[in-house]
């Protein structure tokens, strides 16, 4: 699982409830006396699905024993399915598991809502009635804090289905999908106030160029590579030496073919991990458009003028 993300949906339920690690059991958490909680974590992958998995051992070794959820994360901790274990058992009854004792889970996304499933020979099942229940943990959870967790954020959409539509969006400049992300990284930046440029050196004889930079008073603020082919370590490289010229934040934007590579060779980087954020192309396009929207209106907004009359914006 992203420990970034696994990290922020603890961090959301220790808000309502007390909450640790079970010690010796690998992302399994309890809120003491209550309930064990089972924590699985899928990104939304090219055919459009959460694909997860629930190890049957640590289920049958905690049946008829204990009371346990399978909180399956799908996406960011903003869409957690609270499965109980009565109901897993049940979905999964004579379900046999594979060769490592596996249980898998497939949730679709289907317009507004969620739906697991099996097997073909198998029911579909919704997951409205699961989706965000923290109050499946405990029931001293105030329910007034409870509504405000239970609109689910849209998963962002596969790649494929994105790429398309970065291609034809007619105010992105660039000829190819690399150069229109940076394109969104840059005009990101300016919204915000920073001085956006690509293609920036951290020093005029260095060997490598940034995709995107955001920079603040000519102080290096945020760096990104944009990891659409290419080599992932070259990449690192680049943001190991925006790193030691003061950058705040390490972004790299990526496709989903590059994230475990990219994981695996950085995260032993003592420069890198504790700063990196590997961000998926839909979530920035996501964003790049919510950004769009906002400051469209925001900016007429805060400008200041005289009129002749009261202005209306309707």
């Amino acid at each position: 699982m992203s420990n970034s993300v696994r990290e922020r949906f603890i961090e959301r339920i220790a808000s309502l409830k007390k909450v640790e690690r079970v010690p010796g059991l690998s992302s399994v958490y309890t809120t003491f006396n209550e309930v064990w909680l089972y924590v699985r974590y899928a990104g939304l992958n090219k055919l459009g699905r959460y694909w997860l998995d629930v190890d049957t051992y640590k289920i049958r070794e905690w049946q008829g024993k204990r009371r346990f959820i399978v909180c399956f994360v799908c996406g960011d901790e903003n869409t957690v399915v609270f499965l109980p274990d009565d109901r897993l058992l049940e979905w999964y009854e004579g379900v046999e598991p594979n060769r490592k004792g596996h249980w898998m889970v497939n949730i679709f996304p289907r317009e507004d809502r969620l739906v697991l499933k099996i097997s073909a020979d198998r029911p579909e099942y919704d997951l409205a009635e699961y989706l965000n229940r923290y109050d499946f943990i405990s029931r001293s959870i105030p329910e007034s804090l409870i509504r405000q967790m239970r609109a689910p954020v849209a998963p962002s959409q596969p790649l494929e289905q994105v790429k398309d539509q970065i291609m034809a969006h007619p105010e992105l400049q660039g000829s190819s999908l690399h150069d229109r992300v940076c394109d969104m990284l840059a005009q990101i930046g300016r919204w915000m106030g920073y001085r956006a440029e690509r293609g920036y050196k951290v020093a005029p004889d260095s060997p490598y160029q940034l995709d995107a930079v955001w920079l603040r008073n000519d102080l290096l603020e945020m760096a990104a590579e944009v990891q659409i082919g290419g080599s992932e370590a070259e990449a690192k490289d680049r943001l190991i030496q925006a790193r030691r010229f003061g950058a705040r934040k390490l972004v790299v934007v990526s496709g989903p073919e590059s994230v475990a590579r990219l994981k695996s060779i950085c995260r032993h980087e003592p420069e890198l991990k504790n700063w990196l954020q590997i961000w998926g192309v839909p979530k920035v396009y996501q964003m790049y458009l919510s950004g769009r929207e906002f400051f469209e209106l925001f900016r007429p907004f805060e400008r200041q003028h005289w009129a002749e009359e009261i202005t209306e914006v309707m």
